[in-house]
């Protein structure tokens, strides 16, 4: 699904071209050029004396070199692009994403622009008058973003909600599900090579390389615990399983929501880390452990076979090649049962799950202000600054045409992951599309294979399983999803662990599988039904 940006462009101009003529003075009351007093002629707008209010709970925060949005390259960048004056709004020390957006909504005056994890219930903020329908005006007033929106019928789907409304602006991956399957299996080839292995393929092959590597080496599987559980799946799909330890919702084949932790073949893979918990082959410490505790693990020696991201394993190739320690990592396909399975892999449409909307805070005066500078991302020009930064101090083209950073990245001291953090607002998510040639440039080449060998073979497992992003609730179904989620969850991910470490014998299933019933998960999934219906009819 890899798309050009430049195209989008080329229609972005013939909609400003027909929409200049056409207004429609009545769309959105009391909003006029005049009124707004924007003449729109392109980027820089002439706006420097007006102050857009930007929330971010958590996409393009300032990289952790900077003190304020003003010191960061991107963020006093932007302000320069757009021509227009920012006041940026983060989360303070201490305080995460949900408890920031709470806390801002409890303001007396909403910031303009508040970006957050607020897609599945943009349709109660709408009803409540948190933030705005933005349907009269997208076409008009932020026409790169809505060609965007048409190229594909799933963009367009996910930023609506299920009454047909436009509420803000989504984060997309320029290639689709192969940079939403970012993680995966990992192995240090050369272990294997020393022992005789080859690339273990199946469940069993997988066992005989874990109990190698810990006789040979004294090395056990590691691997950062919010990796396989958060954001990826490990072992699962080997299994006809669809999690590895925490809650997780799931399409079934036959578009039934469904509840992994509750599944026959789920108890099947706690029964599999349990042996293997129980013979000593998993790192007993890895409930704590985090990205940069597996690093050192991989730096160390400490581990041979694991499961992470892209851009950490590029950060653990780089970091053998300086230590010359002679471990070679390298991507694993994702292992398949003895009996072929491989029912999943993480995955999805290359939607993200954050999306800037309109307050309705923000006076009719300055709507076209704000949605124009939303539309800057989606613009051929706003879609380089926002991945890479700006052209001739970050990045310039190569002798092919194609961008490429400069020193001032490539030569940071802090490394280039860092580097690319400070200039661009794609790395991780944002109101934007983030371009495939930027997680090329920031990982290494043996990370790229790693990434293509994770998703290509599997792309038909990749992505049909996942609750797509975009799904909205009701707001009684919001207020009692959230009730009836929350105490199954907890319950749930705490008794995976019990089964893993063996505190809970598999033995007592079924009456677990009983508790987990009697906490309302039929009313649950019905509801979820509800939703994932309602989004395919859209």
């Amino acid at each position: 699904m890899k798309k050009s940006i430049g195209w989008v462009l080329i229609i972005t101009l013939v909609l400003v071209g027909l929409l200049a003529g056409c207004k429609d003075k009545s769309a959105a009351a009391g909003t006029t050029d005049s009124a707004a007093g924007l003449n729109f002629t392109g980027y820089p707008m002439n706006a420097q004396d007006k102050t857009i209010t930007w929330f971010s709970s958590e996409s393009y925060l300032p990289n952790t070199a900077y003190a304020t949005a003003n010191d960061s390259p991107f963020h006093s960048g932007l302000k320069e692009m757009l021509g227009v004056n920012i006041e940026w709004i983060f989360p303070t020390a201490g305080t995460d994403a949900n408890q920031a957006f709470n806390l801002m909504l409890a303001g007396d005056t909403l910031p303009d622009i508040i970006n957050h994890r607020l897609m599945s219930d943009a349709e109660r903020y709408i009803n409540e008058g948190t933030i705005r329908d933005l349907s009269d005006r997208i076409q008009e007033w932020s026409p790169a973003y809505y060609a965007w929106l048409q190229t594909e019928e799933a963009y367009d789907r996910a930023m609506k909600t299920d009454s047909g409304k436009y509420y803000g602006y989504g984060f997309f991956r320029e290639a689709g599900g192969w940079n939403d399957s970012y993680l995966g299996p990992v192995v240090n080839k050369t272990w294997l090579d020393e022992c005789g292995l080859p690339l273990p393929e199946t469940i069993s092959d997988w066992d005989k390389t874990i109990r190698t590597f810990k006789d040979k080496y004294g090395a056990l599987m590691s691997f950062a615990w919010s990796r396989v559980t958060g954001y990826g799946t490990f072992l699962s799909g080997a299994f006809g399983a669809y999690s590895f330890a925490d809650y997780r919702l799931y399409v079934d084949k036959n578009n039934k929501i469904q509840l992994a932790n509750v599944q026959p073949e789920f108890r099947n893979e706690l029964a599999k880390m349990h042996e293997w918990w129980s013979a000593g082959l998993i790192d007993q410490d890895v409930l704590s452990i985090n990205d940069t505790m597996a690093r050192s693990n991989a730096l160390n020696k400490k581990m041979g076979i694991s499961f992470t991201s892209m851009g950490q394993l590029s950060n653990w190739v780089t970091d053998a090649k300086n230590a010359n320690n002679g471990a070679e990592w390298i991507g694993l396909q994702y292992p398949k049962g003895d009996d072929g399975t491989l029912a999943m892999i993480p995955g999805g449409y290359g939607i993200g799950s954050v999306a800037a909307a309109v307050s309705t805070s923000c006076p009719d005066d300055k709507l076209e202000l704000v949605m124009r500078a939303l539309d800057y991302a989606y613009t051929e020009d706003g879609n380089l600054y926002w991945n890479f930064g700006k052209k001739g101090v970050s990045w310039d083209y190569d002798a092919n045409g194609k961008p490429a950073y400069l020193p001032l990245v490539t030569n940071d001291p802090d490394g280039l992951n860092n580097a690319i953090d400070k200039y661009g607002g794609s790395t991780w998510s944002g109101c934007c599309i983030q371009a495939t040639a930027l997680l090329y440039m920031k990982n290494t080449q043996q990370a790229i294979d790693a990434n293509d060998l994770w998703f290509y073979p599997n792309e038909a497992v990749s992505a049909a399983w996942t609750l797509p992003n975009g799904m909205t609730m009701t707001p009684e179904e919001s207020t009692r999803a959230a009730e009836l989620r929350n105490t199954i969850s907890t319950f749930v991910g705490e008794a995976a662990i019990q089964f893993i470490s063996g505190q809970t014998g598999l033995s007592s299933w079924d009456s677990y599988v009983s508790q987990v019933n009697s906490m309302g998960l039929s009313e649950l999934l019905g509801i979820y039904q509800a939703a994932y219906d309602r989004y395919l009819a859209r």
